[in-house]
């Protein structure tokens, strides 16, 4: 009750200060198609009373000082480009804000300035996408329930995108698997950016990437730009930003998932290079070596360590190295499986480590050349256990051991040919590393299912024009091209966007792409025994799989601050992996390790429509609704159709919040926030009891292959946040409430061969997170 009363007169305390605050708000102007500072635009923070302006030097940059604090918002303007309006930043007391703001360049020339309604912040920073494309704000991921500042989980809440597992990080788009996803940070290709991952085999289950790191950022889920290969669902472009190159800042935070500590500031006084990082440990694993807080179970124990350190070498130069690494450890000792006969040990560790330097260079204003030398890797090493309770006999062990490299180089230009033309060219080179392992034992008959190490490459091109034939009309041309060593496969993949602008309110586009993705190079290394009695990897030559997406969408600005839009699409699959004996029919389109021979001549299909209606945050409230329906088939070598793993259907999602000024001089915010989640039932597969019991493994039904639906997946979450400004420092309070009404979802289905029943796995039930965060 002491440390109650303690925390309630401190946290008074701080809410009864009256002072108006202010803060420094800073940043970029630069030119939307090639990044080029912008000399001369103007910044103006609307509202103020007296006005507040300021223009950009010779290097595009810009400072606003005493601004108050509290949701702001900004006109840009420059001659020759469309005016800007950033709307509701959030200016706090403790940490000076940094804003790059990209202007477009205007086919007409406007004699006076209109001010228009503010910008929609969730077009895409790639102006090439014309289609199923957003950006993402730091502030989204920490706003959204549940996102615990991870943009996986916030990705969550777009159209077309859902999961199926309440304990990962697992993003399944419009129907296709979790590995069918590529991640890009800082412009190169990165392993999944997740602890607990196991490269293209399982999503992981908390980010790498601490929201301290993150700049505004891209998400697309189908007919993305030329650009970007070796995708085949959708892609995650995630943006690194750079530390404050004037003042050292520190933010400390301390929540369930993890304890951080960031730092930033600049290299010296005389200079404008600058410095970021962050460190991360786990709190259970940290409250764990304090008090017994596992019960002899153990907790996942995780750490991760990420940096940027930024050096402009002159007004047109710049270098810049990031990293980003972490290790981690989960053991689960002799659980018992649904209070069934079964225990299980299961025991996962995994490292995952990231680094890049980039180059950039403006040979002038309209034309600029990126560079990244990359290297990253991901080691996993897993090992699972199923024995009797009665009998303590073991019945089933499996073993994945598996270290995966890369190192990559990656060369853009960019040629902006005219207010109306840009054309956009780029190759990636990367070098592949691998060792990998599984072996699996059903009583005591073991069979190695990988064993396999060596190199590969996997060589790309691209080029991508745009032309602006109006202020309404613009068209996008392009294509990528890949050849990958391992299977010696190569494909030409064309890409062609259009959008036509039919008013201020009416957007009408339309996309088209071929794409392509590699699998996890464990399932091209899968042995088996020949007729003969040889080991033979027969998926070595298996092609990469090809989607062909076909998108239209039709937005309407039907509101000042929001919008709705429709987009309707079709992804036809070919060279689909599916399981070479006509006996089985499982296909690698369901996310899932195959031991068997696979073949790449089947074929598949995804097809859907997606609503959105979303008010985009203003007057400190927000509220983002989306309905997605769809259906996601493949064909198995016997000629059927079958539905894939994640062929839910629908999926349902809205989430909401407001935001309330509070205190004499409303210094303070509290924010409430809640989403729905209602997807259809998981896909599974009904047990073939009499062969599980004959051979002692998992065997199905498989003309029934995914027939069995569980119950649909319903969660409601919450959230609720207090931020506190105090001169010079900050202090925001969180609890997210994940399935606040601690509804248990079906997972999926089990065999119990000691009792010779079928039972289900549920998924997390209620699950608070509270926390904690200084800055400073």
């Amino acid at each position: 009750m002491k440390r109650i009363l303690f925390l309630t007169v401190f946290l008074a305390s701080l809410c009864l200060n009256a002072q108006t605050l202010t803060q420094t708000v800073k940043g970029k102007i630069l030119d939307i198609t090639t990044g080029a500072p912008l000399m001369g635009a103007t910044v103006t923070l609307l509202n103020a009373s007296p006005a507040q302006g300021t223009a950009t030097d010779e290097n595009g940059i810009f400072k606003l000082e005493n601004v108050p604090i509290g949701r702001q918002s900004f006109l840009v303007n420059y001659l020759g480009y469309k005016e800007r309006i950033i709307s509701e930043i959030l200016v706090g007391s403790a940490k000076e804000v940094n804003l790059t703001i990209q202007l477009e360049e205007s086919l007409q020339q406007l004699n006076e300035v209109i001010v228009t309604a503010p910008t929609d912040n969730t077009r895409p920073l790639n102006k090439l996408a014309t289609v199923s494309a957003r950006s993402f704000s730091v502030e989204e991921t920490k706003r959204f329930p549940v996102s615990v500042s991870d943009p996986g989980r916030m990705a969550l809440s777009f159209p077309g995108v859902t999961n199926s597992d309440d304990g990962t990080n697992e993003i399944i788009i419009r129907g296709n698997s979790a590995n069918q996803l590529l991640w890009k940070i800082e412009g190169i290709e990165v392993p999944e950016p997740n602890h607990f991952s196991d490269d293209g085999l399982y999503p992981g289950a908390v980010s790498l990437i601490s929201t301290n790191m993150l700049a505004k950022s891209d998400f697309f889920t189908g007919a993305f730009p030329a650009e970007y290969g070796n995708a085949t669902s959708g892609v995650f472009d995630i943006r690194l930003r750079n530390g404050n190159n004037e003042k050292k800042e520190f933010a400390f935070q301390f929540g369930v998932l993890g304890t951080d500590l960031a730092i930033e500031g600049p290299f010296s006084k005389n200079y404008n290079g600058s410095f970021l990082v962050n460190y991360r440990y786990s709190t259970l694993a940290l409250l764990d070596k304090i008090i017994d807080i596992s019960d002899g179970d153990g907790v996942p124990v995780f750490q991760d360590l990420s940096l940027k350190l930024h050096f402009p070498l002159s007004s047109k130069t710049s270098l810049s190295y990031w990293g980003i690494g972490g290790i981690n450890e989960s053991n689960d000792y002799d659980a018992e499986v649904e209070e069934e006969n079964i225990i299980v040990d299961d025991e996962f560790s995994s490292k995952t480590y990231m680094t890049g330097l980039n180059f950039k260079h403006f040979f002038n204003s309209n034309n600029i050349l990126d560079a990244v030398i990359s290297y990253s890797g991901n080691d996993g090493e897993y090992y699972y256990e199923e024995r009797s309770q009665s009998s303590n006999l073991i019945q089933e062990t499996d073993n994945i051991e598996s270290e995966n490299t890369a190192f990559r180089f990656n060369v853009n230009y960019t040629n902006k040919l005219n207010a109306r033309s840009t054309l956009k060219t780029g190759a990636v080179v990367s070098i592949l590393n691998y060792d990998v392992y599984n072996d699996k034992t059903i009583n005591d008959n073991q069979t190695v299912q990988a064993n396999e190490n060596g190199s590969g490459n996997m060589y790309q091109f691209y080029s991508q024009f745009q032309y602006k034939l109006n202020e309404k009309l613009s068209a996008t041309f392009g294509f990528h091209t890949t050849h990958f060593s391992v299977n010696d496969d190569f494909v030409i993949e064309p890409r062609v966007g259009a959008e036509y602008k039919i008013n201020n309110k009416h957007t009408l586009s339309a996309g088209f792409g071929m794409h392509s993705r590699r699998m996890p190079l464990i399932q091209y290394f899968v042995t088996i025994e020949n007729d003969q009695g040889n080991i033979i990897t027969p998926n070595k030559d298996l092609k990469l799989m090809r989607s062909a997406h076909y998108v239209l969408g039709y937005d309407w600005r039907i509101i000042k601050n929001g919008h709705i839009k429709l987009e309707a699409y079709y992804q036809h699959l070919k060279n689909v992996a599916v399981d070479a004996n006509p006996s089985y029919t499982g296909s690698f389109v369901n996310g899932l390790f195959i031991d068997r021979e696979l073949t790449d001549t089947s074929t598949g299909k995804n097809y859907g429509i997606e609503l959105t209606f979303e008010k985009f945050f203003s007057r400190q409230y927000y509220y983002l609704i989306t309905t997605s329906l769809f259906d996601a088939k493949y064909k198995a070598v016997n000629g059927k159709w079958y539905d894939s793993r994640y062929n839910f259907n629908y999926t349902i999602n809205a989430v909401g919040g407001k935001e309330f000024s509070i205190g004499k001089t409303n210094n303070n915010l509290l924010g409430v926030n809640a989403k729905i989640l209602l997807n259809g039932g998981k896909r599974t597969t009904p047990f073939d009891i009499e062969q599980t019991n004959l051979t002692g493994e998992d065997m199905y039904i498989e003309d029934q292959r995914n027939k069995l639906e569980l119950d649909e997946y319903y969660r409601v979450d919450t959230s609720i946040y207090y931020r506190i400004n105090r001169p010079k420092v900050s202090h925001i309070i969180s609890l997210d409430i994940q399935n606040v009404l601690n509804r248990e979802n079906e997972y999926e289905l089990y065999y119990n061969r000691d009792t010779q029943t079928v039972g289900k796995y549920h998924q997390l039930g209620m699950l608070p997170l509270l926390n904690y965060r200084i800055e400073f």
